[in-house]
Order: C-alpha cells, then sequence, then structure tokens
C-alpha cells in the first residue's frame, strides 16, 4: 500500500484503539461503584466445575499480540470499501459491548489464589472490578480472526486463526475471569459483527 493511504488507515486504527480505551475507562468507573446488590450472576454449573489453572494466564494475554498486530495487518492490506466497513464494525461492536455491560454489570468467579501476574493486574485501578458480559476478549478475538482469515492464503496463520479463539475463550474461563456465558456472548457478538463485515453489500 502507498505511504499515501497507509496514513489515513494508521490514523483510523488509532482512534479505534482510542474508542476501545475510552468505552474500558468508562465501564470501570460505572461499575466500580455499583454496589454488590446490582451486579448480575450468570454463572452456570458448569461454571464450578471448570478447574482454576493460573499457569493459563499467558493464554489470556495471547489475544492483545493477536488483535494488535494480526487485526491491525489485516485491516492495512482490506481493499477500501472492506476497511471502511470494518472501522465501522469494530466501533459499533466495541459500543454494543460497553453499552451491554453497563447495563448487567457480571460478579466475576474470581480464585482464591490467582495467579501472580493476574494478582498484578487486578491490583490497577484501570482494571474492570467485575467480569463482563460480553467477554469483548472474547469478541474482538474472533472478529480479529475472521479478517485475517480474509486477507490471508498460509495454512500456518488461517490455522493460528482458528486456535487463537479457542485459547482465549478458554483461559478467560480456567483464570476465572470469565463464566461460560461471558465467553459465549463474546463470541456471538464478534461472529455476528463479522458476519455483517462479511456479507456482499447491495450494489
Amino acid at each position: 500500500m502507498e505511504g499515501g493511504r497507509r496514513a489515513p488507515r494508521l490514523a483510523v486504527l488509532a482512534g479505534l484503539g482510542l474508542l476501545h480505551l475510552a468505552a474500558y475507562l468508562i465501564v470501570t468507573r460505572a461499575t466500580s461503584v455499583r454496589p454488590a446488590a446490582a451486579l448480575w450472576h450468570f454463572a452456570l454449573p458448569l461454571d464450578a466445575s471448570i478447574p482454576h489453572l493460573p499457569w493459563t494466564w499467558p493464554l489470556y494475554w495471547i489475544a492483545y499480540p493477536f488483535i494488535a498486530v494480526g487485526g491491525g495487518v489485516a485491516l492495512l492490506r482490506l481493499d477500501p470499501d472492506r476497511f471502511r466497513r470494518a472501522a465501522a464494525a469494530i466501533a459499533v461492536m466495541t459500543v454494543v459491548g460497553a453499552a451491554v455491560q453497563l447495563a448487567l454489570p457480571a460478579r466475576a468467579l474470581w480464585p482464591a489464589h490467582p495467579a501472580p501476574a493476574q494478582r498484578m493486574f487486578h491490583s490497577s485501578a484501570i482494571v474492570l472490578p467485575y467480569a463482563t458480559l460480553p467477554s469483548m476478549h472474547v469478541a474482538y478475538t474472533v472478529l480479529v480472526a475472521g479478517l485475517v482469515r480474509s486477507v490471508s492464503r498460509a495454512a500456518v496463520v488461517r490455522s493460528l486463526t482458528l486456535v487463537v479463539p479457542v485459547l482465549v475463550a478458554l483461559a478467560t474461563l480456567t483464570l476465572k475471569e470469565h463464566v461460560v456465558l461471558d465467553a459465549v456472548t463474546g463470541a456471538l457478538l464478534g461472529g455476528l459483527t463479522l458476519a455483517w463485515w462479511a456479507r456482499r453489500p447491495v450494489p
């Protein structure tokens, strides 16, 4: 892509990153003042049977480079029309996810003995105090996996787009960052957003 076309796209990507950060901070501040009685309990019997595996913490963090690097490269390789629709899809998904999180602040099944990295993460003032429905970790990973598959034919890359969303979803559950319903609704949100983006526009 020529430099003249890349610069505006990089600005759009930066704007999407700022939108995500703003949405996250708004949800964090709003939910931090919610009384315990206002929290929703979405745990299923299956959640109690899922073991807590602190060593899966690195898998949880796979989402960040996958979304930032994989998603960024994929977006830069899209044609102008598909790029505009992808940017719009990401923005709408971010807003929808934040709106649901504000309406339905969820209680997480925090582990009694979290991994050291997990304990440091949750001690930060900017981290959500509760779990969220849907899991945006899962939603973004599913959406980016579809975008990457649309621009790459490399077998290794396409395999990663199938494996990474599953690993991230499992890690959110085994770390007790989320419950099953959070992961399922996150995958649904990401999948519906991807389907909207992939549809052929009416001529």
